[in-house]
């Protein structure tokens, strides 16, 4: 299955989200009524237009028949209805994945930035191992087991990281200088601040609904984590 991670966000304010994903390095390659489609260096991210603000944890794939084949092989029950399929994990939350041809990556998109969305769960084994059955590749984990990050095989990562009840939180990565990434979202008119995590540095972003964005640097350093095949 090729996979490309395409989380959704719902919000009142579409098109302050959208200022802000193409100011990060993204490109808008779509426009369908409410829902606006962008383009990242890894990843895609689509932002619709909704009168209460939400993320959902999505993906798409060339051949949705082949997904729901792999799948039933794989032991994930699904449900398929209008060109969409989705997957229940155990803790309740509903992952969906769609049908779209592959894409080029347009000119003018930050090869450096990805997709990150965050499947909070009470219960990471079990989302994990929904990621893992839909041919996503584990890269990091937490000697705790409250986090695992997987790749997407046609672009884009997911974590699973351990929350007292499940919800998807639209998040991304940076692979180059986080610093500068943060005067260019200055420079553009954004507030944008830098951020020393235990594991490497974070940009914070305003959320236009209320909040912050969280742009995560690659992580390096691994103290506490182990990376998949080390």
């Amino acid at each position: 299955m090729t996979l490309t991670v395409r989380p959704i966000r719902r919000t009142p304010h579409a098109d302050a989200w959208v200022r802000v994903v193409e100011a990060l390095g993204g490109v808008v390659v779509g426009r369908d009524g409410d829902r606006v489609d962008l383009a990242l260096g890894q990843g895609r991210v689509a932002v619709v237009h909704a009168g209460e603000s939400g993320a959902e944890l999505g993906f798409e794939a060339p051949d949705l028949l082949a997904v729901a084949a792999e799948c039933e092989r794989n032991g994930l029950a699904t449900v398929t209805a209008g060109g969409r399929l989705e997957i229940t994990g155990p803790d309740g939350l509903r992952v969906h994945v769609d049908e779209h041809p592959p894409v080029a990556t347009p000119p003018g998109v930050d090869p450096a930035l990805s997709t990150l969305p965050l499947w909070y769960s009470p219960d990471v084994a079990g989302a994990a191992g929904v990621l893992d059955r839909l041919g996503l590749a584990v890269r990091i984990a937490s000697h705790t087991g409250d986090w695992v990050d997987f790749v997407a095989p046609g672009g884009g990562f997911v974590a699973a990281h351990g929350a007292g009840r499940p919800s998807v939180q639209l998040s991304f990565e940076y692979d180059g200088d986080v610093r500068a990434l943060a005067a260019r979202l200055t420079t553009r008119g954004l507030t944008a601040s830098v951020v020393d995590e235990n594991y490497g540095l974070t940009v914070r972003v305003p959320d236009p609904d209320g909040g912050q964005i969280f742009v995560n640097q690659v992580q390096t350093d691994l103290h506490g984590y182990r990376r998949a095949g080390a």
